[in-house]
């Protein structure tokens, strides 16, 4: 994945009083690209059909798709509620949330039936990047917008993609533990990696991302695969452990195989805070409810943690600057995308948190997403959090916000 190819979709000679519209409802959002430092008011309601952004509405009320792979995870579950809290608010915007259940045939069904019905936009989290090619090329028939956020389709017809990326995920806990190690004094260690089902393409980037961006002196010693729950990967890290009793840490790629490492660690009596001398290092790929809790308590030494919740507001702010001004509105390629200086999630508060009240997933570069030897489309390059005990209880994080909404609900 890298920028090159890119294609132009910088901002022309347009002023600021050309292209700032205000809606109805007063709602108004904040794009410039960073070449050239122009305003744009993003108003989801008034749109101009002569810039590409798709059918106008026949009335006041715009209509939006997310289409989830899944929602029984809570990552996945935040993602897509995020969408309904953001625009909670606004009278003037509507949101249907879809949930894939990790079926690429149900999402595809689903999606398809809803554009059917007539939608100002679809943003779209694929389980399949190949199979979901068959929503975009439906919406793409019935001139409906489609930007990926989190996962990608392999779709030239996608206008924008926001995600941090897999591999880089593992690769920046590598460059963590990598700190870690040159901290406490290590000059080598063993590592137990823990992953979830690995025959998804998620799985194997964020395996790759860490083992091929450690040291020389570092060696995987075991490597465990289950469906990525505690449940199913806490025996199997329970029987790596016994089998190599003397690990320094273990790596899990998700946050059920996050909690399922720190179980293992109790049953096998090495649950030890990190400053004992005895601490077998656990860290990974995502926080979540209870795991940013252990973080909080010392016995998880971090997690990497993308802006999950934040990925549905980015895109609506994007597809709304789409909409109201055509392809000219969006961040061009090589440029970069600063919050609240190039684009704004407003800081509002849901079920009594402020779960955008830190915007981490910027600055954000924007590049080129490229899989399978192709340049697909323009990629917000999302940043991310590191989980650590000074932050764990922070309400900008997934995990807290969805303790939060669950003890509300």
């Amino acid at each position: 994945m890298s920028s090159k190819d890119a294609p132009d979709r910088g901002m022309t000679g347009m002023t600021r009083d050309s292209i700032e519209r205000v809606n109805t409802t007063g709602r108004r959002g904040f794009l410039t690209t960073a070449a050239s430092g122009l305003a744009i008011g993003i108003a989801g309601c008034l749109r101009s059909d002569t810039n590409g952004g798709g059918t106008t509405s026949s009335d006041s009320t715009q209509h939006f798709g997310v289409s989830m792979k899944g929602m029984g995870q809570a990552g996945l579950f935040v993602q897509g509620q995020a969408a309904k809290w953001y625009t909670q608010d606004m009278s003037d915007v509507t949101v249907t949330v879809l949930d894939g259940q990790l079926d690429a045939t149900k999402q595809n069904q689903d999606a398809i039936n809803l554009i059917n019905q007539g939608i100002d936009g679809l943003l779209l989290n694929p389980f399949d990047a190949k199979a979901s090619t068959q929503i975009v090329e439906a919406a793409t028939e019935a001139d409906v917008p489609v930007m990926n956020f989190d996962t990608a389709t392999l779709s030239t017809d996608v206008l924008l993609g926001a995600m941090f990326g897999q591999y880089r995920g593992g690769k920046v806990a590598a460059e963590r533990f990598t700190e870690l190690m040159e901290k406490r004094g290590m000059e080598s260690a063993t590592v137990i990696t823990s992953v979830f089902n690995f025959e998804s393409t998620t799985s194997q980037q964020r395996l790759r991302g860490f083992t091929e961006n450690v040291p020389d002196s570092v060696e995987i010693v075991g490597r465990i695969e289950s469906d990525g729950t505690a449940e199913a990967s806490a025996p199997k890290t329970q029987s790596a452990l016994q089998a190599n009793p003397d690990v320094d840490a273990i790596y899990s790629n998700n946050v059920g195989s996050g909690m399922g490492a720190l179980t293992a660690l109790k049953q096998f009596g090495a649950y030890h805070k990190t400053d004992h001398d005895d601490h077998v290092m656990a860290f990974g790929i995502d926080g979540g409810p209870e795991l940013n809790q252990e973080i909080g308590k010392g016995y998880y030494d971090f997690a990497i943690d993308q802006p999950l919740h934040m990925y549905a507001p980015l895109t609506l702010e994007l597809l709304w600057a789409y909409l109201d001004s055509g392809q000219n509105a969006l961040p061009e390629v090589d440029s970069t995308v600063t919050p609240g200086d190039n684009l704004a999630i407003e800081n509002k508060t849901v079920f009594d948190i402020q779960p955008w009240s830190k915007q981490f997933w910027g600055p954000a570069e924007m590049r080129t997403y490229e899989s399978d030897g192709t340049s697909w489309w323009p990629w917000l390059q999302c940043n991310h959090a590191t989980i650590t005990q000074d932050n764990a209880d922070a309400s900008y994080l997934y995990g807290n916000v969805a303790r939060v909404y669950e003890n509300n609900n």
